[in-house]
């Protein structure tokens, strides 16, 4: 019989001057933040204090105009040509929202060396084909593959995993994407969308977080309702079924009063450890700030 998780708050943290996080990853020590309006990403120590920064949009606005904005929703560190890289996803949900920037690892401050491509636009027919609409909010690397989460709403409540080539910036070559539908336990509370992806290879678990939000669009923000941390366990053996359920999912405002109204839209694994997994959560409360989370989970 399988535990309940319990997981409890370590700290968190709000950032004023970083707006809409939208994404997390770590590596060798380092918190990679991206936001979906931001001008630039932003690199944390894992105390959540700013140790280095990256321009990405050249933009007078703070806050890049919703029409404008490259809506970059995921990130996720992956192998490229036998290199690290941070790779950050647009949503797709307009053709602005379709840019992948690809950032070499370890980052070095003097070279800036920020690759802007796009989704490849089989890849997008294939997806498309299948989808009511386009809207990817999570990445992660789970045995060898992209997985990418493509977010529903309201007015089309379905939420399904994408899983692709690392990557999806080049032609198929006849490697189709294969969907997958997440299926959740009925609740009374609205739609729970998907908002990220966090896969942990040494225990073959599939984290996702998800949130409410009163939206029946790709497009519109909505009053934001809870959020929650899901789990699928054993996902290796799941990946080519046609539907795949969470095995646990918990509220997180009943952790911790703090994450009332709080939007997570990013989740990263630090580091897995004897008393459960360390790992770091991102919100977004569509006013120009982040908030940052540290968690421990025992699953």
């Amino acid at each position: 019989m399988l535990l309940q998780p319990v997981i409890s708050l370590l700290r968190e943290q709000t950032l004023p001057d970083f707006p809409s996080g939208s994404a997390l990853a770590f590596k060798d020590g380092r918190l990679y933040l991206v936001g979906d309006d931001a001008r630039e990403l932003r690199i944390l120590d894992t105390q959540y204090k700013t140790t280095g920064s990256v321009t990405l949009f050249s933009h007078p606005q703070y806050r890049i105009p919703k029409p404008e904005k490259a809506d970059l929703e995921s990130a996720v560190v992956l192998k490229h040509k036998q290199a690290q890289y941070l790779a950050a996803f647009g949503s797709a949900s307009l053709e602005t929202r379709r840019q992948i920037l690809l950032l070499p690892l370890p980052f070095r401050t003097s070279d800036h060396p920020v690759i802007y491509t796009h989704y490849a636009a089989d890849f997008l027919d294939a997806i498309g084909g299948q989808l009511h609409d386009v809207n990817i909010e999570g990445a992660t690397i789970a045995a060898n593959k992209l997985v990418l989460a493509n977010r529903g709403h309201e007015d089309n409540p379905h939420n399904t995993l994408i899983i692709a080539r690392p990557d999806c910036w080049n032609p198929m070559h006849n490697d189709r994407p294969f969907l997958q539908q997440i299926k959740l336990p009925e609740s009374s509370q609205g739609f729970r969308g998907v908002s990220d992806l966090c896969y942990i290879p040494g225990r073959d678990l599939l984290l996702l977080t998800l949130t409410t939000e009163a939206t029946a669009s790709t497009y519109d923000d909505g009053i934001i309702g809870d959020s929650y941390l899901a789990v699928i366990r054993d996902y290796s053996k799941k990946m080519r079924n046609a539907t795949v359920m969470p095995d646990e999912m918990v509220n997180l405002s009943s952790v911790s009063a703090v994450f009332a109204g709080q939007k997570i839209e990013g989740i990263c694994l630090e580091k897995s450890r004897a008393e459960g997994l360390l790992l770091h959560l991102v919100a977004d409360n569509d006013a120009g700030e982040s908030r940052l989370f540290a968690i421990n989970a025992v699953l």
